[in-house]
């Protein structure tokens, strides 16, 4: 058997999205491998086929994986790693990422914002107006779509940012659903790929352990907070990990949309 140094792992999509998903994953895992090297196959290029325009292609690393879920310890480890390593170590004290990146194949707004606050709008607007795409006319979901966005978020991610207190900013995988994290199969510790990378709040990464989908929940939250401490004000820890979760309701909507169930959630 090769090396596995030798090994590669291709990923590839077509069109003018395709382009932008493979350049995004490549930017991304890129990112969140120069601080956490350890547990993210090696980036190695993206592109387009010469043979093939229209094709484009992402190449990393192939490191072999058993397909099992890790433990909330295992995960919560590696989740406060990454935090801990970057936080305050981005380009700028602003939220964003110079790419767009993709949630699979729906792309989210990482335009550079000074405000948390704004910054977490933009990307749940752009994400909602997808959804709402993908739906018929529905005017109370729209209603209650712009009640989340004109006061929800301000009211339980407004107080990050006043009262002396700020965000400092850490890098963001954005998409560590247990299919994007896994034990190498070589037991020496855990693999996480596929980032959908943004400079923000640390807590945002846990707002996927709450949609009862992946199956992570409150446990891998409760070993979280035993490695990286929560922001103020933190008894209002739950109300904004919720706001976050919405975030990954809205994705399955827009991803399963025939499925009623995801809407309805």
């Amino acid at each position: 058997m090769e090396p596995r140094s030798e090994l590669k792992r291709f990923q590839e999509a077509s069109g003018p999205k395709g382009l932008s998903m493979m350049s995004g994953s490549y930017a991304a895992d890129s990112e969140v491998h120069a601080f956490v090297p350890e547990l993210v196959p090696q980036p190695l290029a993206f592109g387009t086929y010469s043979t093939d325009p229209n094709t484009h292609f992402y190449l990393c690393e192939y490191v072999k994986m058993k397909d099992d879920i890790l433990s909330p310890r295992e995960w919560a480890a590696a989740v406060s790693l990454l935090h801990t390593r970057s936080m305050g170590r981005g380009p700028s004290t602003r939220f964003g990422f110079d790419v767009t990146t993709h949630l699979a194949n729906v792309p989210v707004n990482n335009s550079w914002n000074m405000s948390w606050v704004d910054f977490w709008t933009q990307q749940m607007r752009g994400l909602f107006d997808q959804e709402a795409n993908k739906h018929e006319e529905d005017l109370e979901m729209a209603r209650l779509s712009e009640i989340f966005l004109q006061s929800v978020i301000p009211r339980y991610l407004g107080p990050l940012e006043s009262h002396g207190r700020t965000v400092t900013p850490c890098l963001i995988h954005s998409d560590l659903w247990p299919g994007n994290i896994k034990p190498r199969a070589d037991g020496t510790g855990v693999c996480m790929f596929d980032a959908c990378a943004f400079w923000g709040h640390h807590e945002a990464d846990l707002g996927i352990c709450r949609n009862p989908r992946y199956n992570l929940r409150q446990p891998a939250i409760e070993e979280y907070k035993k490695l990286h401490s929560l922001s103020e004000p933190i008894d209002e820890f739950d109300q904004r990990n919720a706001v976050y979760a919405m975030k990954f309701h809205v994705l399955l909507s827009i991803m399963y949309f025939e499925v009623e169930r995801f809407r309805d959630m």
